[in-house]
């Protein structure tokens, strides 16, 4: 059982792990890792999956694409989504591609592939009807992204019209929006002469700029864009490869890369070498090659999982590296009591940041590698990332290095450690340190989403004194923020804002800002619609939670420890006393054969209701909305131009529900 649970637990932060670097890769265009190390995460997490299908969520991030949607701009729905890219990091993983591609399609003869760069920017979707452009949107999450036709309409590279011999009836078409290096320098010098930090580098430069709520700045910088897909086109040409489809974009003035190759594997290899040699001389930033199957026939048999096509793959390139001294070791405590190792380095250069800490991971991580302190290592950065330290060079010891060992006792309180799988914990509830990442956990994204109230002012707070606990941060008075420094009336006036906004909200939401062990997003929902109350989920006991669809012994027992602890009843009473007002969570109750504890797939164009608000309506009856078929799938809503989920649900005897089904079902509920 033990086992069990350390295996769970590890799933849980895999899951915050990855929600945490997709938003600050695709929301705040600033990224916390390189590729490789993204992909290493996932990957722990999809082998978690299949070895413990039990514990996979719908919710899952390795079936979500992309970050969150902003709320400054209207929701765009793509159609179809516009999926991500699987990575592939070196030729044996080309190789183990190539055969997969084979024995799913069942060809035994060489594949003809497309291989082009792979911009390093932010992904987009243009809408055009009858040869206008009508619509520009960012990818989102996938499903939903921003309008942002305004600032789209201001790229020179763009044309608002396409003649009108090439111009299809309706076309959607995606592709990457850029920055040079030479447009990147001179915002930089601009940005830094009116005392405004520079951008950390051309992605966030570019991205930042295509999604101001003021076009004109867009409009004062240069942004590029190359096309590598279409999304949709009715009453246009019959497009059946990729060379066929870059003539067309062409032919109708479409910018697209004109960097572009077909073959067999030689061809991909001599690609991805020239580019990788050479890419320096482009004059904007690329992160590797896209392969593809040539042929649309071919790619629509391959189809897609959740996440990413199965006929595509971005090959990456290497991270950029460098030699350093490892000097010393510093120990970083977080919300749940995990110490991370972080080694302080001898400043070195790398792809033009000065680098001088690097995340040891974990201490398993240290053993492995056999890192000491005095050790020559090799560091890894690609783009604005945390490095980390990827192996130690032995033959350069001098025989006074020493050994890196997990502390006995927590560097931030003094008190006792625990061992728990490859991780060192911090037991001690009362831990300063837990306690503040506690509370930056409160007021972030994943929390209770406190706009204006970042970890660098929880952290000036905390150490003046004036906040403890989440009631603290509730308690907030003007003259507590006005004797922070760098705090104006005005900031001080949003963030009051800001937190009364959050004073009134459903038992899920307050569930999920707690930080409670192994309750996420998707579990908090769950354990709300079936407590509906707070006072009746204080009540419940381990066996009465785990009668919860979904909910096992861990999150049981973590839900029962936190509210029976004296100190988290006190905190829950004192932030009622601050103004919280905890909200009964509103669930219906399904019809006929009922939506409770069903779960739904909508695929293809819906007439009668946006899918969107379709798979709320799920959700408020107790179900949940899935963006895969499998066989756990309850029901698939299909409607018009339903392609392979329906053709999926057909094949695993999936009940396949029309508009109407579906309405009669929610018993005309909207």
């Amino acid at each position: 059982m033990k086992a069990k649970r350390a295996v769970k637990d590890r799933y849980d932060e895999l899951i915050k792990l990855i929600e945490k670097y997709n938003h600050h890769y695709y929301t705040l265009d600033a990224p916390l890792v390189d590729d490789a190390e993204y992909d290493e995460v996932l990957k722990e997490l999809l082998s978690i999956e299949e070895r413990y299908p039990e514990l996979r969520l719908d919710g899952s991030p390795a079936s979500k694409v992309g970050g969150a949607v902003s709320s400054s701009f209207a929701e765009v729905r793509h159609d179809p989504p516009m999926q991500s890219l699987g990575n592939i990091f070196s030729e044996s993983e080309l190789l183990e591609f190539d055969a997969r591609i084979k024995k799913t399609a069942d060809i035994a003869d060489s594949i003809i592939y497309s291989v082009e760069l792979k911009f390093d920017g932010l992904a987009v979707e243009l809408v055009y009807r009858s040869g206008r452009l009508v619509q520009g949107s960012t990818r989102g999450n996938g499903e939903v992204g921003e309008d942002i036709t305004a600032n789209i309409s201001t790229i020179k590279d763009i044309p608002k019209t396409i003649p009108s011999e090439n111009a299809p009836d309706y076309l959607t078409v995606r592709g990457e929006v850029y920055m040079r290096h030479e447009e990147f320098e001179r915002i930089n010098r601009e940005r830094e002469a009116e005392g405004e930090s520079p951008f950390a580098n051309p992605r966030n430069a570019a991205a930042g700029s295509l999604r101001q709520l003021d076009p004109k700045i867009t409009a004062g910088r240069d942004l590029s864009i190359g096309l590598y897909g279409i999304g949709k086109i009715e009453g246009g040409p019959n497009i059946g490869d990729q060379r066929s489809m870059f003539d067309f974009f062409k032919n109708a003035g479409l910018p697209c890369s004109e960097n572009m190759e077909m073959g067999g594997l030689d061809e991909v290899r001599r690609f991805y070498e020239y580019w990788m040699r050479n890419r320096h001389s482009l004059g904007y930033d690329i992160d590797g090659v896209v392969v593809k199957v040539n042929d649309f026939s071919i790619r629509e048999g391959l189809g897609s999982t959740s996440r990413a096509p199965r006929w595509a793959a971005a090959w990456k390139f290497p991270a950029q590296e460098a030699v350093t001294v490892l000097n010393s070791v510093d120990y970083q405590v977080g919300r749940t009591g995990v110490i991370t190792p972080v080694g302080n380095l001898d400043p070195i250069n790398i792809g033009g940041v000065l680098v001088k800490r690097a995340t040891l991971h974990n201490f398993d991580e240290v053993a492995r590698l056999d890192l000491r302190i005095g050790d020559t290592v090799r560091v890894i950065r690609a783009g604005d990332v945390i490095p980390k330290v990827i192996a130690a060079l032995p033959e350069g010891r001098k025989g006074d290095e020493r050994q890196i060992s997990p502390p006995e006792s927590c560097p931030s309180c003094g008190f006792s450690v625990r061992r728990e799988e490859i991780y060192v914990r911090c037991v001690n509830e009362n831990c300063e340190a837990k306690r503040r990442e506690g509370l930056r956990f409160f007021v972030s994204k994943d929390g209770l989403d406190i706009e204006f109230f970042g970890p660098e002012l929880i952290q000036r707070l905390y150490e003046a004194g004036l906040v403890r606990n989440a009631a603290d941060i509730l308690r907030l008075r003007a003259e507590d923020l006005l004797a922070v420094e760098r705090m104006g009336e005005k900031l001080s006036e949003k963030i009051l804002a800001s937190i009364d906004k959050r004073k009134r909200i459903p038992l899920s939401f307050f569930l999920r800002a707690l930080g409670i062990r192994n309750v996420g997003e998707h579990v908090a929902k769950v354990i709300a619609r079936s407590a509906v109350s707070l006072e009746r989920l204080i009540g419940m006991n381990e066996n009465d939670l785990m009668t919860i669809n979904e909910v096992g012994p861990g999150v049981a027992e973590s839900v029962v420890e936190f509210f029976r602890a004296p100190e988290n009843k006190r905190l829950i009473e004192e932030m009622r006393a601050a103004g919280l007002v905890v909200e009964d969570e509103a669930v219906e109750t399904g019809s006929i054969e009922g939506v409770a504890g069903k779960s739904f797939v909508f695929t293809g164009r819906l007439e009668r209701m946006d899918r969107g608000k379709a798979e709320e309506l799920v959700e408020r009856l107790g179900g949940r909305a899935s963006g895969s078929v499998s066989k756990k799938t309850d029901y698939v809503v299909a409607g018009s131009e339903a392609g392979s989920k329906l053709e999926k649900a057909r094949s695993l005897g999936v009940r396949v529900l029309t508009e109407e089904e579906f309405e009669k079902l929610t018993g005309g509920k909207r």
